[in-house]
């Protein structure tokens, strides 16, 4: 379940109080393995969790496609993966954290010219950014419920709405909804990436990585997102609100 119920104590302002039930998000402490040797832990809501892992590994350059994966077997707060081919897990983590928490994600180690380049957006009607941003907002039921959540939504130019994903960590919604396109075998070349949350270097960088041309979000970038997305010439829009957006890069 990915919200809990809680009784709290609701303090009014004149010293009164009161006794209620809360909706919370829940969360949880998900372990993945990869060919038995332990990866990563990630803090994130339970559901969806084929999604997170498998995009997970692809944003992070475990494997290189979601067929490079041999096995995926999901259980309680542990993801066991088998590949087809061996991969060195001690350079990929080198430097890197092995517990990822709902503030944080893997720390990118970008080169100049490392970034993956996108496929140039040549025409894009404005009207789509906030339509796709009004979605996000539409779906977002569990934000609406806890205020503890963010989401994440994949729009294809020719088939809508593709992929939808709420999660108390902005990264684990970003690689659930990555993760469910590339198991639908989604063209993510063709697609518009919104997301709630903020829009620093390893979210835009993840994004790179799976191709998206265009990453709009109703809060703010960073400087290392604009950065990035600059590299890779992706589309970067923020503060999509009401009538107006900032175009970034």
């Amino acid at each position: 379940m990915s919200v809990r119920k809680v009784e709290i104590t609701r303090i009014r302002s004149d010293g009164s109080t009161e006794t209620l039930e809360d909706s919370v998000a829940a969360d949880v402490a998900v372990c993945i393995f990869v060919d038995g040797e332990f990866y990563r832990t990630l803090i994130a809501s339970p559901g969806m969790l084929e999604e997170l892992v498998v995009g997970h590994l692809y944003t992070e350059g475990v494997v290189s496609s979601h067929t490079d994966i041999a096995d995926l077997v999901v259980q309680p707060e542990r993801v066991d993966v088998s590949l087809r081919n061996p991969v060195n897990l001690f350079e990929m983590t080198m430097g890197k954290s092995r517990l990822l928490t709902t503030a944080c994600a893997a720390s990118p180690r970008i080169r100049p010219g490392s970034v993956r380049r996108v496929q140039p957006v040549v025409d894009l009607d404005d009207a789509l950014i906030h339509g796709v941003v009004d979605e996000l907002n539409r779906l977002s039921m569990v934000f609406r419920e806890t205020g503890g959540t963010h989401s994440a939504l994949i729009h294809h130019w020719d088939d809508g709405v593709v992929a939808f994903a709420e999660d108390v960590g902005r990264h684990n919604a970003l690689d659930k909804v990555i993760g469910r396109c590339l198991l639908d075998g989604v063209d993510l070349n063709r697609c518009v990436l919104a997301s709630s949350g903020r829009l620093a270097g390893e979210m835009v960088l993840k994004a790179a990585a799976a191709g998206i041309p265009v990453v709009c979000s109703v809060s703010a970038p960073l400087a290392s997102g604009i950065s990035i997305a600059e590299e890779a010439g992706i589309r970067l829009v923020g503060f999509v609100r009401g009538h107006r957006m900032n175009l970034y890069a």
